[in-house]
């Protein structure tokens, strides 16, 4: 009898033990199908204009970027995003100019806290030089990032992207933008 109750003991134990890691938990790192994500990022940016005299007008600066996206499923990602700048370039003169765009991301998950991502961005571009024509501008371009998520809901963000503008002639004409974007998601 002694021995039928601890037969069944360990049995007990036994089953515990294996269905224990079952029933733990996992953390999830990162956004699913239909989380959202907030960022705040600053770039450095460099832009280079060709203007009608086949000079070259070449501008730097530091630029805010706000965004947020939605996760249709773990891969894919829909976003909007605004980033304001003030350019100084260097033929004299400054700049305010404000964009606003949409993104695709496919996000490609290399470990549980590590994801790349890649696509295309679309939006408009608004300049408005000192002394000169306000223009709205089509833009285009494409990117690729990686995150490297600190906490399941928090990533940090490394992001470079070419980008193509076409802008008034009076502007600098054709502008080819390179950005890499530094900053913080945060999974609602």
């Amino acid at each position: 009898m002694q021995a039928l109750h601890l037969r069944h003991s360990l049995t007990a134990c036994a089953a515990l033990f294996l269905v224990s890691p079952a029933i733990a938990q996992e953390t999830v790192y990162g956004a699913s199908g239909g989380d959202l994500l907030f960022g705040l990022s600053g770039s450095y940016r460099y832009a280079h204009a060709e203007t009608p005299s086949s000079s070259a007008d070449e501008a730097e600066a530091f630029v805010a970027r706000g965004n947020m996206s939605w996760f249709l499923e773990r891969a894919h990602e829909l976003g909007m995003e605004a980033s304001p700048s003030v350019f100084r370039n260097e033929l004299g003169g400054s700049s305010f100019d404000l964009y606003l765009g949409g993104y695709y991301n496919y996000n490609l998950w290399t470990s549980p806290q590590m994801n790349f991502y890649f696509g295309p961005q679309i939006g408009f571009l608004r300049t408005d030089p000192s002394g000169g024509d306000t223009d709205t501008a089509f833009s285009f371009g494409a990117h690729v990032g990686v995150r490297y998520w600190i906490d399941p809901r928090v990533s940090i963000d490394i992001e470079p992207r070419f980008s193509f503008t076409s802008l008034d002639e009076s502007l600098g004409g054709d502008e080819r933008v390179f950005d890499i974007l530094f900053g913080l998601s945060v999974r609602v």
